[in-house]
């Protein structure tokens, strides 16, 4: 006969005294050693809130965090003496070519594979980096028999989605993101002239009772974005959105709704 199961609980333990440990720690810490960081980053993009933190987003590249900008967001950074570190674009209509007029020695340029080869062309000589964004199988396949070792990303509706992805696939772990308003202000639908480009019907969009003025495509964008941060979340990834635009409100619903679902100990440090 089979004798009864019996619970076990597993303690760990101490391989010295913490005595030892702390002494240790205190000694290590004397010597002015570098020590391991999580990646950090500032993610930037063209909504108009993002002119309200210039002086923000120049103080934390000061403080080292790498900066990538999304589309014209790399020009008006350097309008305002600001380099980006990297930029990122996906657009596959010629369009996509004015948003990198200024020059940026030494920032590296992430274009999805799917962008206008004028702009790839233009930028050939510098530091260009493809990424592949997922279209259908087809596509897929296509890219898989050019590039065995390429990395496709998850599939998104817009290029800032797409500019999480690539941090994370990079590496951060803390990212601070701004002018990801997914709204416009009255008479302004980014931080700069965004002229060049066709304009969009705007709409009202009514979320927990506070109207914002968008589009159909940048409604998507803050719907979708709200339920990637959660993803993120929950691989480690703590995304802070900066702004006060439906975007950024839609975050911080996920984020509560997160937060209660998951125990404190689940958490750990939420910012």
């Amino acid at each position: 006969m089979n004798a009864p199961l019996r619970k076990v609980e597993f303690q760990h333990g101490l391989n010295a005294p913490r005595e030892q440990f702390v002494e240790n720690i205190r000694a290590n810490m004397s010597k002015y050693l570098d020590s391991l960081q999580i990646g950090r980053a500032l993610l930037v993009a063209g909504g108009p809130s993002a002119a309200d933190h210039v002086e923000d987003i120049r103080k934390h590249q000061a403080d080292g965090w790498r900066l990538y900008a999304v589309n014209g967001a790399h020009d008006w950074l350097i309008s305002h003496q600001i380099f980006p570190n990297a930029a990122i674009a996906m657009d596959a209509t010629p369009i996509v070519d004015t948003f990198f007029q200024a020059r940026n020695v030494g920032c590296v340029y992430y274009l999805a594979s799917q962008c206008h080869p004028s702009l790839v062309e233009r930028l050939s000589t510098q530091n260009v980096m493809l990424w592949h964004a997922m279209l259908d199988k087809a596509t897929n396949d296509l890219i898989a028999a050019a590039d065995p070792k390429a990395t496709i990303l998850m599939p998104a509706n817009t290029v800032s989605q797409h500019a999480a992805s690539i941090l994370f696939t990079r590496g951060y772990r803390k990212v601070r993101a701004y002018g990801l308003d997914s709204s416009h202000r009255p008479g302004r639908d980014h931080a700069y002239n965004n002229s060049q480009q066709k304009a969009v019907d705007e709409v009202e969009i009514v979320f927990k009772g506070t109207p914002y003025l968008s589009t159909g495509t940048w409604a998507a964008q803050a719907q979708a974005f709200a339920h990637a941060w959660g993803q993120f979340f929950r691989l480690g990834m703590r995304i802070e959105v900066i702004g006060d635009g439906l975007l950024p409100a839609m975050v911080q619903v996920a984020k509560e709704r997160l937060f209660t679902e998951l125990a404190p100990s689940q958490t750990g440090n939420p910012e």
